[in-house]
């Protein structure tokens, strides 16, 4: 019989913290952060449906942040900055205060042409123009090789 597995006691009751770990941390080192050798954790993905389900469903709430990410960079945004200042006044005390700045981030070209090209068909041509010359490229190579072997070069 072998060695009873640590699913049970290190994996099982901790799947929503998993699940939150996943947008943070990649899955060999949430495996290190409960004691779990990444081939066991492999098999535990295998075998039990909810800790997929936890770890797919972490990765989905990553994934969905990042577009709206994306999509805050692409328009543009506003925020908050403070800094925290230190003044010595006249008679020597140090006096440490906070100052908070209104600022806007401008609208980030790549996120703009990133989200259009995947959002938008008629972004796309520029890729496919770029595959269908690659393709030309390639059987231009491959007949020129073609011919050189015939020749006996």
């Amino acid at each position: 019989m072998g060695r009873r597995g640590k699913y049970e006691t290190h994996i099982k009751p901790h799947l929503n913290e998993i699940k939150d770990l996943v947008r943070i941390m990649n899955e060999a080192d949430i495996a290190d952060k409960f004691g779990i050798a990444i081939s066991s954790w492999e098999n535990y993905k295998r075998d039990h449906s909810e800790f997929r389900e936890a770890l797919l469903g972490g990765r989905e709430i990553l994934i969905e942040e990042l577009r709206d990410t994306m999509k805050m960079k692409a328009r543009g945004y506003y925020y908050d900055e403070t800094k925290t200042k230190t003044r010595i006044t006249d008679d020597g005390q140090e006096i440490t205060y906070k100052e908070t700045y209104h600022k806007y981030a401008q609208p980030d070209t790549g996120a703009i042409h990133l989200l259009l090209k995947n959002l938008d068909k008629s972004w796309r041509n520029d890729d496919q123009e770029t595959m269908d010359l690659k393709r030309e490229q390639l059987e231009l190579k491959k007949k020129q090789a073609e011919e050189s072997e015939w020749k006996g070069v």
